[in-house]
């Protein structure tokens, strides 16, 4: 799935298409709301509890609908303070990107609906595509400046059904922290080790993977190449759009 610097970016475009007030009355709660279902990284909560999806259950899944059907006084909007109405907006970025990306670039290519289902360096690939899109879209640091500061100001939402609200105050500082990452593959070797390692590899060929990563990324893409890449961005940046905006109008 995205990592959280992509999420952080496409949550950023989506709100400046829409120009919502509900948006822009806290943008800070609304990007931390873009993160926090990946707060399992300081919780080790169940992925499902968070995403409200089963990566196991290859049928259509709305994490959308689930989410409202299991918390559904966060299912509109009336009732809200602000900075739980943006950050449910925010929320809503993330677990339609995460969606989009399983639906139609992880499983169809790398995953249980791809001919490399059984093969380790799957995964490992996947992540490397992940992390050069996520690079890329940190190399607009104004946009990242922007995200950091409104970050930095704001206070997280209090009571939040399924995150404690220590957690979402901690989370925030990581957040905020991850928007200050530069465009660049100093986090490679830290991130993709553990999944060299459970793919089979050795040091001396995890050390070779990560002293050039470009060679990960370049096998990735040519899995799925920059076209199909632009498709995904496009559609899932609609399928957000139009998810915000019913929730907020």
């Amino acid at each position: 799935m995205p990592s959280l610097g992509s999420h952080m970016a496409r949550a950023r475009t989506i709100a400046d298409r829409l120009r919502l007030p509900e948006i822009d009355a806290d943008r800070g709660a609304y990007y931390l709301g873009s993160t926090a279902p990946d707060i399992r990284v300081i919780t080790r909560m169940d992925r499902r509890v968070t995403h409200f999806f089963e990566l196991d259950d290859l049928d259509d899944q709305d994490s959308v609908a689930r989410m409202f059907a299991e918390h559904p006084g966060l299912a509109a909007p009336a009732g809200l303070d602000a900075a739980t109405t943006a950050f449910i907006a925010g929320y809503l970025t993330h677990l339609v990107l995460d969606e989009a990306f399983i639906g139609q670039v992880y499983r169809p290519n790398f995953g249980a609906q791809s001919s490399r289902d059984d093969d380790p360096k799957a995964n490992v690939l996947d992540r490397a595509l992940q992390y050069e899109l996520d690079r890329r879209d940190r190399e607009d640091r104004a946009a990242m400046d922007e995200i950091r500061e409104a970050l930095s100001r704001t206070t997280a939402p209090r009571a939040i059904p399924f995150i404690a609200d220590e957690h979402l105050v901690e989370w925030t500082a990581v957040s905020e922290d991850i928007a200050t990452h530069p465009p660049d593959f100093g986090r490679f070797r830290r991130m993709m080790t553990r999944h060299l390692e459970q793919a089979g590899y050795g040091l001396d060929e995890i050390n070779d993977y990560c002293d050039e990563p470009a060679v990960l990324v370049a096998e990735a893409f040519s899995i799925v190449d920059e076209e199909r890449i632009q498709r995904f961005w496009h559609d899932a940046e609609e399928r957000m759009t139009d998810r915000v905006r019913s929730y907020l109008r």
